[in-house]
């Protein structure tokens, strides 16, 4: 390498030659070009064969002093070879390349360029083709004029290894990156035993995020080398490119590597200074990427890059893709960070054709791979993106996101027990081993949810990783998504909590506020409080952002029903959304409600009997369950109490099978339930919250339905007891649960009891009407 020239500022690697042949000046030439750091013997011991009075002489043996670690004391033994030689300026101009090369050690880029326009001997052409690349990626120059000098350097000598060495870094900076891998490719070829040759390949493919496995490999051969076989700058390469500590979920130990080299790198080092930065940032650590952006002083648009870059690194993906809006849509690295954040916020549709250019502009980068096969898991085949995304996690098993992708993909293939085992292996895997696994957290938790009627533990566990998930920091809406179906009271009023706040927040995708609309009704309905105020603006929201007309209708139809007004409109909205799509499960639910609602009972039970026989396109079935439901609700209002309870329990079985969320299948059994106990039908009032006992053995409302139902056969009080603890157990602040335990406790005599858990019931309870009821109990019933 050039730095070998005068001061060694470590681009070199060791040359191992057979020095019997450094027998002339030719072939000290020709060991200088191709030599590295740490062996200059060869070189110094041809030149002392050379005429004293040769002008080519006392120079390069000053420039071919060894030097191990960089210091002072290194850069003065240089600075005092050339004075040594200062006689011998008049007849010896390649002086001036030494003093070039001191100036650029010294940081002093304008007396590094002095040089670049004087005329070389052959000696050390190859040092100022290297010094003009390198001035040009600096800044101080022409890029197109240093790759054409370092090419006509390279036909003349084409021993020389150091000019190539820049060429390739030239390539990359023009956004060349083939024409960089084939140079790189080129100067191996030349220099087969070029130690820093080896460390520029690691440093190459790390950047271009490329065969991160093989860079992992060839980095930690470069590091157990001795010390002096590389100098300072290609070890601090080879320590940066051994990223892989980040990807591998070892964060602390890639910044610690990156922090250890970063002062081995020069401030012209842009591209190794440029990956520590990188490396921050991938490793979640924002803080020391904005440090590290101050000290390099990038000039814009790239700095705004980097702090939108900062933005999603922190997990702040809305207000990066807001900052990333604002920078040259055309930049390959907004291309590449806007499709990352897109598919970090699940919107694939639109984050396909960024990746896309983003694939298009910095080819062969592992991330994009995954996130375009993580694209089709949600657009396409899940089965094709299944075994691209295991062809990706085998070979680059480092790769960013792999097993989380996989994990998805496996998940999104169905409930196969199989395919659900496959993706929790993939997704803890991923926890391991990402630096920010929030999103796989919030999987694993969907893999529990899926295991909910088979594994005991599932739900416990599913809320623990949803719990996780949202303490890792992630700010998207996705992290509130998973909590409604869990049917816990605490988890939805938490999820309508995490979407107030986050609908603040830019960057937003309309299902944001919609998803918020349907949890504040669903509250307001179960709690008969009043509708919240903001419900007009998150309809208006989900209109500026851009909703599906078709989610739109939906919403306002729900709106329109809690209110009881626009019934007419929302009615026609729905009937024109049925025709275009019989198969809308929801729709046509919503629309029977309508219907109800202006008490058309028959035209209600009529549309949705006609829900059986509409198929989504591409199935042979219909998925039943939420239509014998709402099938129910409506032989209610016709009075026809029994088939409105056998409709319930048809439903019950049909959505356990079909994997509907937990507080569905509750709200099922309590519909029915109430309805057999009612008509004194306690056995299949019992048989069904036994069903629900076994399917939901942990939580806490299957198991107060149950002692519900016990209680009101009285044939069994201890039993009754038992059920209704373990549903105070599994959720102790359960309302519904303390009231129950207190009518339980006063039938078996308890009044003290009774008395306890009724008065925490009231501290609880918000609703007047059923503060109202537990009170008038009391006074029945617990009075003094």
């Amino acid at each position: 390498m050039v730095i070998l020239f005068a001061i060694g500022l470590g681009v070199g690697a060791r040359w191992y030659v057979d020095r019997g042949q450094a027998a002339s000046l030719d072939a000290a030439q020709v060991l200088i070009a191709r030599g590295g750091l740490t062996d200059c013997t060869p070189p110094r011991m041809a030149l002392r064969t050379c005429p004293r009075g040769h002008p080519a002489a006392s120079p390069p043996k000053r420039w071919c002093e060894p030097r191990p670690p960089p210091s002072t004391t290194t850069i003065a033994t240089a600075r005092a070879a050339i004075a040594r030689a200062e006689l011998e300026r008049a007849q010896c101009s390649d002086l001036a390349i030494a003093d070039s090369l001191l100036a650029l050690a010294d940081g002093d880029l304008d007396a590094a360029a002095a040089a670049v326009a004087l005329p070389t001997t052959s000696l050390t052409r190859p040092a100022r083709a290297w010094l003009q690349g390198t001035l040009a990626l600096a800044g101080r120059g022409e890029l197109a004029a240093a790759i054409a000098e370092i090419e006509a350097t390279i036909a003349a000598q084409p021993a020389a290894i150091a000019p190539r060495r820049a060429l390739v870094w030239l390539y990359f900076e023009t956004g060349d990156f083939g024409a960089a891998l084939q140079t790189l490719a080129r100067a191996r070829t030349a220099g087969l035993a070029h130690l820093g040759l080896a460390a520029d390949e690691a440093l190459l493919h790390a950047l271009l995020r490329r065969e991160l496995s093989g860079v992992a490999d060839l980095a930690d051969q470069l590091l157990a080398l001795d010390p002096a076989a590389l100098g300072p700058r290609d070890l601090a390469h080879a320590a940066l490119a051994r990223l892989v500590h980040v990807h591998a979920g070892e964060p602390a130990a890639g910044l610690g590597r990156a922090a250890a080299a970063w002062p081995a790198l020069a401030p012209w080092d842009a591209h190794a200074r440029r990956l520590a930065l990188e490396l921050s940032l991938e490793a979640g650590d924002a803080e020391r990427a904005r440090e590290l952006l101050a000290q390099l002083g990038v000039p814009e648009p790239e700095a705004s890059i980097v702090r939108a870059w900062s933005l999603l690194a922190e997990g702040d993906v809305m207000a990066s893709l807001v900052a990333l809006s604002a920078c040259p849509q055309d930049h390959p690295r907004v291309a590449y960070l806007q499709g990352l954040a897109l598919v970090e916020q699940r919107r694939f549709a639109e984050a396909e054709p960024w990746l896309e250019r983003a694939d298009r502009l910095l080819p062969g980068r592992v991330e994009v791979e995954v996130a375009r096969a993580r694209v089709v898991v949600h657009t396409g085949d899940a089965a094709t993106a299944v075994r691209k995304l295991e062809g990706i996690a085998s070979a680059e098993h480092y790769a960013p996101r792999a097993y989380t992708g996989l994990g998805e993909a496996y998940l999104a293939l169905g409930a196969d027990s199989k395919d659900l085992r496959q993706a929790q292996r993939a997704l803890t895997r991923a926890v391991e081993k990402e630096p920010r696994p929030a999103e796989a957290m919030l999987l694993l938790g969907d893999v529990w949810q899926r295991r909910r009627l088979k594994v005991p533990e599932a739900e416990r566990n599913a809320l623990a990783w949803y719990e996780q998930a949202a303490a890792a920091g992630l700010r998207l809406p996705a992290t509130a998504r998973p909590w409604p179906a869990t049917s816990s009271t605490s988890a939805r009023a938490r999820a309508e909590a995490m979407l107030r706040d986050l609908s603040k927040e830019p960057g937003i995708d309309p299902a944001t506020p919609l998803a918020l609309l349907g949890l504040a009704l669903a509250r307001a309905d179960a709690q008969g409080a009043a509708i919240p105020a903001e419900a007009d603006d998150w309809l208006a929201a989900a209109v500026t952002l851009g909703a599906d007309a078709d989610a739109l209708t939906r919403a306002r139809a729900r709106l329109n029903l809690a209110r009881g007004t626009g019934l007419g409109r929302s009615g026609s909205d729905l009937e024109k959304l049925l025709r275009k799509r019989p198969w809308d499960i929801e729709a046509r639910i919503l629309a029977a409600r309508v219907l109800v609602a202006q008490r058309d009972l028959e035209a209600a039970e009529t549309l949705v009997r006609q829900g059986f026989y509409a198929a989504e396109p591409g199935r042979d079935e219909v998925a039943t369950g939420r239509l014998f439901i709402a099938w129910g609700e409506i032989a209610m209002k016709q009075r026809k109490r029994k088939q409105a309870a056998l409709h319930a329990r048809a439903g019950f079985h049909r959505l356990i099978g079909e994997q509907r969320p937990t507080v569905e299948l509750l709200a099922a059994v309590e519909f029915a339930t109430d309805i057999f106990l009612r008509t004194d039908q306690h056995k299949l009032a019992l048989g069904m919250t036994r069903e629900l006992t076994e399917a939901l053995p942990f939580h806490g409302d299957a198991w107060r339905l149950h002692a519900r139902a016990l209680f009101d056969a009285g044939e069994s009080p201890k039993a009754a007891t038992r059920a209704i603890n373990k549903a105070l157990e599994l959720d102790p602040d359960n309302v519904r649960a303390l009231e129950l335990r207190a009518h339980v406790a006063a039938r078996a005599g308890d009044r003290k009891t009774a008395r306890e858990v009724l008065a925490r019931a009231l501290e609880l309870e918000t609703r007047e009407p059923d503060r109202q009821r537990m009170r008038e109990f009391h006074r029945r019933h617990l009075g003094e």
